[in-house]
């Protein structure tokens, strides 16, 4: 293992050094006279997506939205959407969940829900090649038509073929860190006068490690330090298949089927060390675990367009079904020492945690244009079912016995009825948009091993409103208001228990309350280039993490608990440029934020501090068809309750050639090439003091090919949104 990590190491640094020698060769050539291309100019506009005919800058932003533009991103290369996600401005990635602006996300792609969130999200969006994504928004105060689930929204859209006749792009890649992956992918499109018809098929091969230290201080004179060292290894198939057709002029139809297989094994040793001074109850262990997860999710929609008349009033009827299907199997096996280091007793456990999990869906959209604005209105109506079979068996000298202390068999059920109006007008200088959405929500969760049922039912209107003064070309402002909902994942409120080590174990709470937010936003933009914001969001019953110690067997057990509110507020300062006759792109953010939770006084979880975020992206167009791209994020040290975080460092060098006449684009990315990223956190909660350190393989150099092929003759497909909303994004 030593020697594979060596030569890695010599290689990134031989790449690393290749790279900066051809940067500096590539940049001299482009200081020579007569290498400059004419010069392009940039015109954004707030209402409308930024045009660049040179080429757009990595993130750009307007008043109302962020937008990253990752098609042509060197960055992309062999890259995955979570990372590209995670550099996006304002997102933080903590403990496998997303956030924006302090609010957690719910993540669309091209407009249809991915009915994930958490680690199963992050697995998606881990499988994702980026360079098929055209571009990512984040709206941090999304209308009345989006769910009232989720504080933001993040709409990744994905990059569509724009030509006539048959076409398509091939893909293929690979990457080298400790252990060596690849990926490839095939798109096809063939679209006539009145069909459409498309398809995709990706393929993920990627193994990486992940290390971790945890020391825990039980009480003033009892600690226990655990040590982790994993191998995971990923197998998805991602596929895709649609058809549209237009019946005439004013009616259309479609279909669209698509989901994703993805296998993940897992090989994990861990060392736990108990230390009691004073007494002779010091004990070693350590636990092998062999896992193996797999994730089957496909997905059906089924849509109708109608217009009405000749003044463009249009309605849209939806109907969707998505499943989620998870086979979790994981054998553990603890070896105990006493404090001289002799064996003297081994524990085999094994679990089968299969999770059955549907949602239907049905909606229907209105549309009508008014006098310098329009309306929208819809219905919907929603039902979840999720089904998680956890069964846990201790191995003893007669067989496999069942663990009555971890089984459990949680079936959680949820209707939603809901309904919105929009309206947009424009007067004069002045931009408004209000609306409204109700919700009527039923619950039921049901502990079928603990024979104990859960309901819930409430009613809830959200509003919505905002209004944008475009003093002059130079100066715009903004300011908006969302209330909004937080329905926990499943697997939040099920009381089951997740066993990680001897001394680590994680639990739901079946009695968690909905958590509602109120979120403002002021916002202001000048000459197109600089843009400031203030946000203050109020939570509500807010979700916190909570630590507690079992005495009887000296385990921290993580799980979650409301309080009674949280503040956030966050100040930030974006400025965007095209420098050097539009050769020399940047944008660079800084941002400050602070986060508290209201609780009783003398409670831990009224700690808090301010912390800042610096992120800066370069591009640079050089002749010949080369591009280059640095981008680097630092994350100051943060306060949230119980948790104290440490600052963390990220940093991508990307560069890339187009090739055949610009069908091809040859791309390599080296992303932490200093190896810095890592979290690191602390955690004083009920009596439990941890340090806190985890490093994922992040390091790494990757090589992208992309091929476009066929006619090149024809305008795109239009999108379109399927209606599972995100109330459904929570799925386990």
């Amino acid at each position: 293992m030593q020697t594979i990590q060596t030569n890695v190491m010599n290689l990134l640094l031989k790449l690393t050094l290749v790279f900066l020698v051809t940067l500096s060769t590539i940049a001299t050539q482009a200081q020579q006279p007569g290498t400059a291309a004419d010069t392009t100019k940039m015109k954004i506009d707030s209402m409308k997506a930024v045009t660049v005919t040179a080429a757009k800058p990595y993130i750009t932003q307007k008043i109302n939205k962020t937008i990253v533009n990752v098609a042509g991103s060197p960055l992309a290369a062999g890259g995955t959407a979570y990372e590209v996600l995670s550099r996006a401005p304002g997102v933080i990635g903590q403990d496998g969940n997303l956030q924006l602006k302090g609010k957690r996300v719910t993540v669309l792609i091209d407009g249809r829900y991915t009915n994930l969130s958490g680690e199963d999200l992050k697995n998606m969006l881990s499988a994702m090649a980026a360079n098929g994504i055209e571009k990512i928004e984040l709206m941090s105060n999304p209308s009345a038509k989006y769910d009232a689930q989720g504080g933001a929204v993040i709409n990744i859209i994905m990059a569509k073929n724009p030509r006539l006749g048959l076409n398509g792009t091939a893909t293929a890649g690979g990457r080298a860190g400790t252990y060596g992956s690849w990926n490839t992918g095939l798109s096809l499109n063939y679209r006539n006068k009145n069909m459409n018809a498309y398809g995709s098929y990706d393929y993920l091969d990627n193994e990486q490690y992940n290390k971790s230290n945890f020391n825990r201080f039980l009480d003033t004179d009892k600690s226990v330090a655990d040590n982790t060292y994993g191998i995971s290894h990923q197998n998805s198939h991602s596929f895709k298949a649609g058809l549209d057709y237009d019946l005439n002029k004013r009616n259309s139809l479609g279909i669209l089927v698509k989901g994703m297989v993805n296998t993940i094994t897992k090989t994990t040793g861990t060392r736990s060390v108990a230390d009691n001074p004073g007494t002779d109850n010091d004990s070693l262990s350590t636990v092998t675990a062999l896992g193996r997860t797999r994730y089957v999710t496909p997905s059906f929609n089924l849509y109708y367009k109608t217009i009405l008349d000749t003044t463009g009033k249009e309605l849209r009827f939806n109907a969707d079904y998505f499943s989620y299907e998870k086979k979790w199997n994981d054998n553990f096996t603890t070896n105990f020492f006493d404090p001289k280091g002799s064996a003297y007793a081994t524990q085999p456990l094994r679990a089968q945690a299969p999770a059955s999990n549907d949602i239907k869906s049905l909606a229907a959209d209105y549309t009508q244009p008014i006098k310098k604005g329009s309306l929208e209105a819809g219905i919907k109506v929603s039902q979840a079912t999720t089904d998680n079979d956890a069964v846990w068996e201790k191995g003893e000298s007669g067989g496999w016995i069942k663990d009555l202390g971890k089984t459990n068999h949680f079936i959680y059920k949820e209707n939603i009825y809901a309904g919105y109006a929009n309206i947009n007008k424009s007067i004069k200088k002045f931009s408004f948009l209000l609306g409204l959405r109700a919700e009527q929500t039923h619950t039921e969760g049901n502990s079928i091993t603990t024979q104990q049922i859960n309901t819930n039912n409430y009613f809830n209107l959200f509003p919505n409103a905002g209004i944008q003064y475009h003093a002059s070309e130079a100066h715009q402002f903004a300011f908006s208001y969302r209330k909004s909902i937080e329905r926990y994942k499943y697997d939040v409120v099920n009381p089951f228990t997740i066993y990680r080590s001897q001394y680590s174990y994680s639990q739901g709470n079946p009695y968690l309350k909905p958590g509602i937010q109120h979120n403002f936003e002021l916002s202001y933009a000048w000459n197109n280039e600089l843009f400031a914001s203030l946000t203050y969001a109020r939570f509500e019953d807010v979700l916190a993490d909570v630590y507690r110690k079992d005495n009887a067997s000296s385990a921290i057990i993580s799980t979650y608990d409301n309080l009674s509110s949280a503040d956030y507020m966050e100040a930030a300062l974006t400025h965007s440029k095209s420098l050097l006759n539009n050769k020399w792109m940047t944008t660079n953010g800084f941002f400050v934020a602070y986060a508290k939770f209201n609780a009783p006084a003398g409670s831990a979880f009224n700690n808090a501090k301010v912390m800042a975020f610096v992120n800066s992206d370069n591009t640079f167009l050089l002749p010949k068809g080369y591009k280059l791209q640095v981008s680097a994020a630092y994350y100051s040290p943060m306060v949230l309750g119980v948790v104290t975080y440490k600052d963390r460092f990220s940093m991508s060098l990307g560069a890339s050639k187009t090739l055949f006449k610009g069908s091809g684009t040859l791309a390599v990315n080296i992303s932490d090439p200093f190896n810095a990223y890592n979290s690191r956190y602390s955690v004083s909660s009920f009596g439990v003091q941890s340090t806190n350190y985890s490093k994922p393989e992040t390091r790494f150099v990757r090589a992208t090919f992309t091929y476009r092929f066929g006619n090149k003759n024809v305008k795109a497909r239009a999108n379109r949104k399927s209606s599972i909303e995100n109330e459904s994004s929570r799925m386990q």
